[in-house]
């Protein structure tokens, strides 16, 4: 993955290649729009589009989202969006590298701990071992207290104060999932959980602008994982256990 002598780049044209029911592709989306940045948007499908030769040339992960922006090509979500903000600009990290190490030890953690147990979760089928369930459920409530005392104890909106972050960003795309998923095939509802620091990050997401144009609809979201669920895709792409 080429990363060099980006700066002088910046004026280039900015491919982005996505798939928008992918939620890792919708975090750099989401950066996108809060950065400013125009772009030139490229959809890929999954299963497809990114099988072909010319993709695999882009991203041998075969994965979205990947950019190319001159002669960079940078693809994985999380090092997608810091290399827009370091191009570019703009708030979305910290200003002090304490708390940009927080943000990148919250951005770890969704994708190691938050969306492992919730994928697992969805998938699991209760009938099939009903222990297994309870625990897993449990384990999923544990990590979302951990994440609103995170929130709770920075005293702002965002899980780092007022202002939105890579951290919040990273969250976004699968709580948005989530909140839809669960409560249809698992009949867990977050608003019946006392959180009451992730119910606020919740609303204040749900007024940005770049989080209601990019995030797709519940009945695209039952669609896609009912059919998921039927293939058992969380597993067999490795985000469930």
């Amino acid at each position: 993955m080429a990363m060099s002598n980006s700066l002088d780049r910046a004026p280039e044209t900015l491919h982005f290649y996505f798939n928008r029911n992918c939620p890792y592709a919708q975090r750099s989306w989401i950066a996108l729009i809060e950065l400013g940045i125009a772009y030139d948007p490229i959809e890929i499908e999954l299963g497809k589009d990114n099988k072909t030769d010319w993709f695999r040339a882009l991203n041998p992960n075969g994965t979205v989202p990947t950019i190319k922006h001159g002669e960079t090509v940078v693809y994985e979500s999380l090092v997608v969006n810091e290399y827009l903000c370091e191009v570019f600009g703009g708030d979305l990290m910290p200003s002090t590298p304490a708390n940009r190490a927080r943000a990148r030890i919250l951005m770890s953690r969704c994708d190691a701990k938050f969306v492992k147990l919730g994928y697992s979760y969805l998938s699991h089928q209760r009938g099939e071992d009903e222990a297994k369930d309870d625990q897993l459920r449990s384990q999923l409530e544990e990590e979302l207290h951990f994440l609103d005392n995170a929130i709770g104890n920075w005293g702002g909106s965002y899980f780092l104060g007022d202002a939105l972050t890579l951290a919040d960003i990273a969250f976004i795309p699968f709580f948005q999932r989530m909140n839809v998923a669960l409560a249809s095939f698992k009949n867990f509802k977050l608003e019946n959980l006392n959180l009451p620091h992730l119910h606020a990050w919740l609303e204040a997401i749900s007024h940005r602008d770049s989080c209601s144009q990019t995030q797709m609809s519940a009945q695209q979201i039952e669609e896609v994982y009912a059919r998921f669920l039927n293939l058992d895709y969380f597993k067999r792409v490795g985000v469930a256990s």
